[in-house]
């Protein structure tokens, strides 16, 4: 598991720790933290894994999927359209192909 947390840099008492921003502390499978990385690349990746998460719980939580019988029948729609719409513009581009070629043979 990963938690965000401030990172103290200085144990000097004539100069006390300062707050150098966010890093992402992980741990292992036995509950013992791993070695702390760099800050810029720790809030990237912290932002990256809050992504992740979001998205997962949007997909599984939060969209509705169709249902099967209405998949398919979107999908024939689809492909129904499609094969309808291509031989709409076979006829339009044959039209032309027969109009300039007239015009071409004048």
């Amino acid at each position: 598991s990963a938690v965000s947390k401030t990172v103290d840099v200085g144990s000097n008492p004539a100069s006390p720790a300062k707050s150098k921003g966010y890093a992402l502390e992980l741990f292992n499978r036995h509950g013992f933290p791993l070695p702390i990385l760099s800050c810029p690349l720790n809030v990237k990746m912290g932002k990256f894994i809050n992504y992740i998460k979001e998205s997962f719980v949007e997909l599984t939580k939060k969209t509705t999927w169709p249902s099967w019988p209405k998949l398919q029948s979107s999908a024939i729609l689809v492909m129904v359209t499609t094969v309808i719409l291509a031989v709409v513009l076979w006829l339009i581009d044959l039209a032309f192909q027969s109009l300039m070629t007239a015009i071409y043979t004048l």
